[in-house]
């Protein structure tokens, strides 16, 4: 009788590890935020901000304008937010100089509050060398016209695999400061 409470209890551990993994695996691929907290979040368009010896050339000027586009896509799919899109009118007022926005956020928090953002992003591609570039946000809060949280992600190297996990990485930087902020 003892072979077969020990083997039962063999039976049980082990019934009890593999549902435990399968929870914690079930728990690890669910997104962080769920569709009924989802945020309307307006990012603006990317800037360059190229500091090499032959700058804005035309491979990164194509680049950096996929950013905004590739963060919208996963800040979407992955944790389930409302992107809004930049109206004309936006567009026109961050199209009046070289990191305009990006150094004016009160003016990018007024624009998000216009069109109902819960939280505002502004994004520069800050390039000081040709072997790796800075992928730089602010997370600005339309409420109190400030700057919230301040991101910086390192990309070396110019492949597109290379820049989508560096957006993967600004993404999940920003959904956790938006949870630390408590506005979820």
């Amino acid at each position: 009788m003892g072979t077969t409470t020990s083997s039962l209890k063999f039976k049980i551990s082990r019934q009890f590890v593999n549902w435990f993994l399968l929870i914690f695996s079930l728990m690890a691929c669910t997104p962080l935020a769920v569709a009924d907290d989802a945020l309307k979040l307006s990012i603006m368009e990317f800037e360059l901000n190229d500091l090499t010896l032959y700058p804005d050339t035309d491979a990164e000027l194509a680049r950096v304008a996929t950013l905004r586009n590739l963060l919208k896509e996963v800040l979407m799919e992955r944790y389930q937010h409302t992107v809004l899109e930049n109206s004309a009118a936006v567009k026109a007022e961050a199209d009046k100089g070289k990191g305009y926005l990006f150094d004016r956020p009160a003016l990018a928090a007024r624009l998000g509050e216009q069109a109902g953002a819960d939280w505002v992003i502004t994004g520069r591609l800050h390039k000081p060398s040709f072997l790796f570039v800075y992928l730089k946000a602010q997370l600005i809060d339309p409420e109190s016209k400030q700057i919230a949280a301040d991101f910086v992600v390192e990309i070396k190297g110019t492949q597109k695999k290379l820049t989508q996990k560096g957006v993967d990485t600004l993404a999940l930087q920003i959904v956790e400061a938006m949870r630390q902020l408590q506005k979820y």
